[in-house]
């Protein structure tokens, strides 16, 4: 009776073990396909944060999870490997063409990867985005009428619209609007201060409020000559520091710069000194001798001006 005992111990010690044993069989998940769920397969999209996303499956107690820029083929650049227990995971990418894939694993084996592509372009909304100038300079000032426009490209850009105001963006138009493909234009503006401005645009967005402006100012017109006024012509001065004047006529153009020149003789040929004046007046010492001198204006254009009368000082 005690040996049928012992046997039929035995026997449940060993049913025990081999039915604890088959609890810690991991289930085979190697034929198992991982199904993804997002982002869509080839999906092109603006936004940089995406919820990667995958059906559980039965038996996995983790996924692998690969992100890559480029292709699996050929790496780019290796974005993202990790590993989770959930189904989701979020991840902040860039501007680029990536795949990702997943693969479910247990301590038993792994599943085969399940590879998506998608391209991340920011670019295709380009509301926000502002075109770069670059040239003419800002608040430059020319004297000629014929002026060249450009700009740069702008990924995503299909053209571009450009138009030009008096005095202020929202003065009297005197280019356009004006659709360019290219990024350059040359045109012909009127005297007088010009603010242009070019937007970038394409089928999908335009760059409606985000037009990128420069002023230029165009000045054609060649200062007046200018009118002396101290010393008077043949006066007799001292040999000190004496202090020349003049007056500049009413100029509707840009600023002006005076140059003051003193000769020799009364042809106004040799040249025996020349300063720029700070405004309309000049001192200096000459030194004892018989001289002639008159004033030139040059605007900020270059425009350059007449020379005024020669007057006649004698320095004793």
């Amino acid at each position: 009776m005690k040996k049928t005992l012992k046997i039929i111990a035995l026997f449940l010690m060993i049913t025990t073990i081999f039915v604890a044993c088959d609890d810690f069989v991991e289930p085979d998940i190697d034929n198992e396909v991982v199904n993804l769920l997002a982002p869509a397969n080839n999906l092109t999209t603006i936004q940089l944060t995406h919820t990667f996303w995958w059906d559980h499956i039965d038996g996995a107690e983790a996924y692998n999870m690969q992100i890559v820029e480029g292709t699996f083929s050929a790496v780019t650049y290796l974005a993202l490997d990790t590993t989770v227990t959930s189904n989701k995971f979020d991840v902040t990418l860039y501007p680029g063409s990536f795949q990702w894939r997943v693969r479910g694993e247990n301590n038993g084996g792994e599943t085969g990867y399940t590879t998506f592509s998608f391209v991340v372009d920011s670019t295709l909304d380009i509301s926000s985005l502002q075109v770069v100038l670059s040239s003419p300079a800002d608040n430059i000032i020319t004297n000629s009428t014929s002026v060249t426009l450009s700009w740069n490209s702008l990924l995503n850009a299909d053209d571009y619209l450009i138009e030009a105001h008096q005095t202020t963006w929202s003065g009297t138009a005197v280019l356009g609007p004006q659709i360019e493909s290219s990024t350059s234009i040359t045109t012909t503006l009127p005297e007088g201060v010009v603010v242009w401005g070019v937007q970038a645009r394409n089928t999908t967005s335009g760059t409606s409020s985000m037009f990128a402006t420069r002023t230029i100012t165009i000045d054609t017109t060649d200062p007046g000559a200018l009118s002396l006024v101290t010393p008077v012509d043949n006066a007799v001065l001292s040999d000190i520091y004496n202090t020349y004047t003049w007056t500049q006529p009413a100029d509707a153009g840009t600023a002006l710069i005076d140059d003051i020149y003193f000769y020799s003789d009364a042809a106004g040929t040799t040249l025996f000194k020349t300063a720029q004046a700070a405004g309309t007046s000049y001192q200096d010492s000459l030194g004892v001798g018989t001289y002639y001198w008159a004033v030139q204006s040059t605007d900020a254009a270059g425009n350059i001006g007449t020379f005024s009368s020669l007057r006649k000082v004698v320095i004793q």
